[in-house]
């Protein structure tokens, strides 16, 4: 699937979005795109007064009537207030705004909240990469920072069910290593095969290969020069990375090196969240927002 086809997609789903600490000039540039771009409604919590930011966009009455701001007493206030906002049935979503991911998410595992699940949570990052024939996605790159294998079997399928929701129905997932055998001191090969066997198992509508080098993974030559036989190599729709670090670092090189647009979303609890980088731009926070559109 193209990634145009995910943001099309996201564009069309009616929804109402609780942004946290939304008084950010790029994530209000986000938010006016979404309003001139897709269905969505957006609650605006912070503390700081952020109408005169807003105002300066020049929206139309019908689209200003699309954002109602709520300002709340302190920092603390705006992240209870925005995840109550969701647990109550006002907003269908969560976005992050000025404010670090760990503060958000913590207020969303608070068990005053009904917002847990069984699964865990996990991050998805979807990717335009000019070199890439389709999307590619990726996880986890910025949650779960050493999973253990059954961490990474948990996260593998989630990106499964994720893929499927956006709209690929054989999803073709590559686990991340250095090397394409099983090698005892690399741990990342040994968790690759653990996830292989335990997808293999089950009865279902994926293909999982692992390990995998990324040369491999992506690219069909490597494979064949390589002498690795693989159903899946240089069509892969996800890849699972061994841990956060690795995971980071491919993250951001896609960005600023291959110049890739990305969309950011933490999916396992009830609703998706918005989580971006407060470093992503504008269009990327914009890609977030569509890509949670098509995963409610």
């Amino acid at each position: 699937m193209q990634f145009k086809d995910i943001i099309n997609k996201g564009q069309k789903t009616n929804a109402t979005i609780a942004v946290c600490k939304s008084n950010d000039e790029g994530v209000i540039k986000a938010i006016i795109k979404s309003i001139k771009k897709t269905n969505a409604n957006f609650l605006l919590y912070d503390e700081e007064p952020q109408d005169e930011l807003i105002r300066s966009f020049n929206l139309s009455h019908e689209e200003f009537n699309r954002i109602k701001i709520i300002q709340t007493k302190d920092k603390n206030d705006t992240v209870s207030e925005s995840v109550k906002a969701v647990n109550e049935g006002k907003a269908d979503l969560i976005m992050k705004g000025l404010i670090s991911s760990s503060t958000l998410l913590k207020e969303v595992l608070n068990s005053k909240y009904n917002l847990k699940t069984e699964n865990r949570m996990s991050h998805l990052a979807l990717f335009d990469i000019p070199e890439y024939h389709k999307t590619l996605a990726l996880s986890d790159v910025a949650m779960n920072i050493a999973p253990s294998q059954e961490a990474k079997i948990q996260i593998t399928e989630n990106l499964i069910t994720s893929l499927k929701k956006i709209g690929i129905k054989n999803p073709k997932i590559g686990v991340l290593s250095a090397i394409e055998q099983v090698n005892p001191n690399i741990q990342s090969s040994v968790d690759a095969k653990v996830i292989v066997d335990y997808f293999n198992a089950l009865n279902d509508i994926h293909e999982v290969e692992g390990p995998l080098a990324f040369d491999v993974a992506i690219n069909k030559q490597a494979a064949i020069t390589k002498g690795i036989d693989s159903h899946i190599s240089g069509n892969v729709d996800g890849l699972i990375v061994p841990q956060i670090e690795s995971g980071n670092i491919l993250y951001k090189s896609l960005v600023y090196l291959s110049k890739a647009e990305v969309a950011s979303v933490i999916i396992g609890a009830k609703v998706p969240i918005i989580l971006t980088s407060r470093s992503d731009s504008s269009k990327d926070k914009f890609n977030s927002i569509c890509c949670a559109l098509t995963l409610i």
